[in-house]
């Protein structure tokens, strides 16, 4: 079975992204694939610095082994100065 990982990158509450990747991962399960979607308002996340393990962050290791073990990602972020939001930037470093 395919497995994908569905991230949203909005932090804001009634966010038409996380609504978007509801959607979209709604119509993947409906074709056939286990669905997992990653939450970064639940998830307790550093700020990425690229110099630690993160060891004191157990969702880290949730997220980093989410996204290994995906078949496919489904990204729905809002769209901030040109790019995507700083949260799911963040995310997508750790």
């Amino acid at each position: 079975m395919v497995k994908i990982v569905g991230i949203g990158g909005s932090l804001r509450a009634g966010s038409y992204s996380q609504l978007a990747l509801k959607v979209a991962a709604e119509r993947a399960q409906a074709l056939g694939a286990e669905v997992e979607i990653l939450d970064l308002r639940s998830l307790k996340l550093p700020f990425c610095d690229g110099e630690n393990d993160y060891l004191d962050y157990p969702d880290v290791e949730k997220l980093q082994n989410a996204v290994k073990e995906a078949d496919g990602l489904i990204l729905a972020t809002p769209e901030y100065h040109g790019s995507v939001s700083g949260a799911l930037k963040n995310a997508l470093d750790l």
